[in-house]
C-alpha cells in the first residue's frame, strides 16, 4: 500500500513537471520580456523549482530506475494539455510517437537490470583485489 501512495505522488509530480511545458509555450505566443512574458516564465520557474525538490524526495523512496520510466507519462501529458488547452488534435502520428517513446525508454530501462553472480562464484572483476 505504501508503494501505491509513491507512485500516485510521483504522478501527481509528473503532471505538474508537464505544466511547465503549458506555460513555455504560452510565453513563446507572447512578446519578450512583456509583463506575460514575465509571468509565465516565472511560473514556470516555480513549478520546476517544486518539481526538482518533489523529486528528490520521491526518488529517495522509490528506485531511480522506476521513477525515470514512469517519467515518460509527461508524453502524453503534453499531448492532453496540446488538446485541452491549445485546441491540438490527436492524432495517429502523435499516439505512434508517444507509444515508441514509453516503448524506448521501457527498453533502456529494462536493459539497465544488472545480473548478479550466483551464490559461491567468484566476480572475476573483483577477484584479487583487496
Amino acid at each position: 500500500m505504501k508503494n501505491i501512495k509513491y507512485f500516485i505522488v510521483l504522478h501527481i509530480i509528473l503532471a505538474l513537471f508537464s505544466v511547465s511545458a503549458v506555460f513555455s509555450k504560452l510565453a513563446a505566443q507572447e512578446d519578450t520580456l512583456s509583463l506575460k512574458w514575465i509571468l509565465y516564465y516565472c511560473a514556470i520557474l516555480f513549478l520546476l523549482f517544486v518539481y526538482a525538490i518533489a523529486w528528490q524526495q520521491i526518488i529517495k523512496k522509490m528506485p531511480i530506475v522506476t521513477a525515470y520510466a514512469n517519467k515518460a507519462v509527461t508524453v502524453i501529458w503534453g499531448i492532453i494539455y496540446g488538446m485541452l488547452i491549445f485546441g491540438e488534435e490527436i492524432t495517429v502520428t502523435k499516439i505512434a510517437g508517444a507509444l515508441i517513446i514509453i516503448f524506448g525508454v521501457y527498453i533502456v530501462v529494462s536493459s539497465d537490470e544488472t545480473v548478479l553472480p550466483e551464490e559461491g562464484t567468484v566476480d572475476k572483476n573483483k577477484a584479487g583485489t583487496s
